[in-house]
């Protein structure tokens, strides 16, 4: 892993990363460091594991049944956040991606520590190692101090935002089907690092 002062943190990635389509842009999110300046803290880690979700053709998806007052979010331009609540207990974080008026998400499954590692800790106390701080959807929120408060962030200037990493090669991702859902499961739309400790189990 790269150590933390490696990181260029001067320019977070422009709008146009994220205007492209949910499939394209969970592989390139892959590698990109999340970071998150809550409550006066840095931490962040390296982007190691994505979801897709699509607005037609994916009954997994929260938009498969049309826009709501919950995912308007999504049919917004790309580069902000959609996050809620699963389980009454458990924050999902989620990029909004392609362009205005066309619905799409990218769900970040796992990251990577880098930054404020002890913070995380902190956070997550139940946590028995460094690989099990954010290696899932709600460990990482947690870790990051990310909530319901950060719903529809601006990722290009806000208190989250991300930063070109290490970029794979194609090499370097596993793609395969979802997990934890009950439609859509069949769907190919994850990405991860193939042999990454930090992917979710």
């Amino acid at each position: 892993m790269r150590k933390p002062q490696e990181f260029q943190l001067s320019n977070p990635l422009p709008r146009q990363f994220y205007t492209v389509p949910a499939l394209q842009l969970a592989f390139n999110l892959l590698g990109c460091l999340l970071v998150s300046r809550i409550d006066g803290m840095m931490t962040s880690g390296l982007i190691v594991e994505t979801e897709a979700y699509l607005s037609t053709n994916d009954p997994g998806s929260h938009t498969a049944r049309g826009q709501t007052p919950r995912t308007s979010i999504q049919w917004g331009a790309g580069g902000y956040t959609y996050v809620y609540l699963i389980y009454g207990m458990y924050h999902c974080l989620n990029i909004v991606a392609d362009q205005k008026g066309t619905a799409g998400c990218v769900l970040i499954r796992a990251l990577e520590p880098v930054h404020g590692i002890s913070i995380m800790r902190r956070r997550r106390p139940t946590a028995h190692s460094k690989t099990t701080l954010t290696n899932g959807p709600g460990k990482l929120t947690t870790a990051l101090g990310i909530d319901l408060h950060y719903n529809a962030a601006d990722l290009t200037d806000d208190s989250l935002c991300l930063y070109k990493g290490t970029t794979p090669s194609s090499d370097d991702v596993t793609r395969s089907t979802r997990i934890g859902l009950k439609e859509g499961i069949e769907l190919p739309y994850r990405f991860y690092l193939t042999n990454n400790p930090f992917v979710s189990r």
